[in-house]
């Protein structure tokens, strides 16, 4: 029995040696848990800090009214300051020069005033020391605005001044600056139609593109829609709308189906292109007359009317008499032929319509889409 006893009691004393061994590491794991976390509490404020730093430099440097008028506020600093302003900022930069008296090859030349970038350089220093020192001032705030303006923006926007313009070369005399060529307006002409093109190119390979036409006055060379299509595809079927002038999805709208196959006929992109941008050539213009018989008797039109025959609707329009183009029903009443008194349209070109609506109505570029 008591030997019994007596493993009993080094078993238990094992145990709780091995429990103080757990303890130990549980304690451990504990500190370099709590040092890591306030390592990275540290951090954040220090992140935060700064974004709140650069956030009231941003407010210092924007909140200021300016004399130039609403609209300026794209412009540089030096075009948005006023008379003041450029005093304020002139009096504290030589009050730099004195209080810090940094080397030779860190000085803040007298000239400045005459290099533009060095001016809007400046400015933005000296709106970020404002923001600084009335944040130091704000009992409320912890830490030092001025010791991470000195390390982040004082230092650095110097030797950026006195690295990237030439500005060092005014030591014994003002040198002015030698600004960079303009850009060359042919080059930037040819890079963008470049794109362009390529931009197109790469729509275009989306689709197959088709107009519509039908044996009764709407041929290939004038079809009366466009039609396009997933490149290789039968579906997602898409037509250009003649009302707004935009591709819409057939499946989006009234129109459920394309036209039939036998109405289609395939063309290029380019083709397409072309056909898109000529908006005139989709349209029909008459010249209105109250009746055949007015016209026989060679009086003239009394308006001009136009259809657009797109796939969604027949849109059919006359110029009125007070200068805008709205509804009517005259081409329906004069080629359905039922009215008892239909008026008589005379089919012209948009050249003509353009004519007729200046000499009847004094109207110019009416016929404008």
């Amino acid at each position: 029995m008591e030997e019994q006893l007596r493993e009993e009691l080094q078993a238990l004393r094992e145990e709780i040696e091995t429990l103080r061994e757990w303890r130990t590491q549980f304690e451990t794991a504990v500190k370099n848990f709590a040092s890591g976390t306030k390592a990275n509490q540290a951090e954040v404020t220090e992140v935060v800090a700064e974004v709140i730093d650069r956030l009231h430099a941003v407010e210092a440097a924007t909140a200021a009214p300016s004399a130039a008028g609403a609209g300026d506020e794209h412009q540089p600093w030096s075009l948005r300051a006023t008379e003041e302003d450029w005093r304020k900022l002139a009096d504290w930069l030589d009050w730099l020069g004195k209080h810090y008296a940094p080397q030779l090859h860190l000085r803040i030349w007298p000239c400045w005033p005459l290099h533009g970038g060095v001016t809007e350089e400046l400015a933005a220093l000296h709106a970020s020391w404002r923001a600084a020192t009335e944040a130091d001032a704000d009992p409320s705030r912890e830490g030092s605005d001025l010791a991470y303006w000195h390390q982040m923006w004082l230092w650095p926007t110097i030797e950026r001044i006195r690295q990237h313009y030439m500005f060092s070369e005014c030591e014994d005399d003002h040198s002015p600056d030698r600004p960079g060529r303009p850009t060359d307006t042919a080059a930037l002409k040819r890079r963008m139609a470049e794109a362009e093109a390529e931009r197109r190119r790469l729509e275009h390979a989306k689709y197959d593109y088709f107009v519509k036409t039908s044996p009764n006055g709407y041929p290939v060379e004038r079809p009366s829609s466009l039609w396009r299509c997933a490149a290789g595809r039968d579906e997602e079927w898409e037509f250009l709308s003649l009302l707004d002038w935009q591709w819409h999805r057939a499946d989006d709208t009234d129109v459920q189906l394309p036209p039939p196959r036998e109405a289609l006929h395939e063309v290029t992109a380019d083709r397409a292109e072309d056909l898109q941008a000529d908006r005139q050539g989709w349209v029909r213009y008459w010249a209105r007359y109250v009746d055949e018989q007015e016209w026989r008797a060679g009086e003239k039109p009394v308006s001009v009317v136009r259809r657009r025959r797109s796939p969604e609707r027949i849109y059919d329009e006359a110029f009125k008499t007070w200068n805008e183009w709205g509804p009517t029903q005259a081409v329906y009443d004069f080629f359905d032929a039922r009215p008892s008194n239909p008026p008589h349209l005379v089919e012209i070109d948009a050249a003509e319509a353009e004519r007729l609506m200046s000499e009847l109505h004094g109207a110019k570029g009416a016929t404008e889409l």
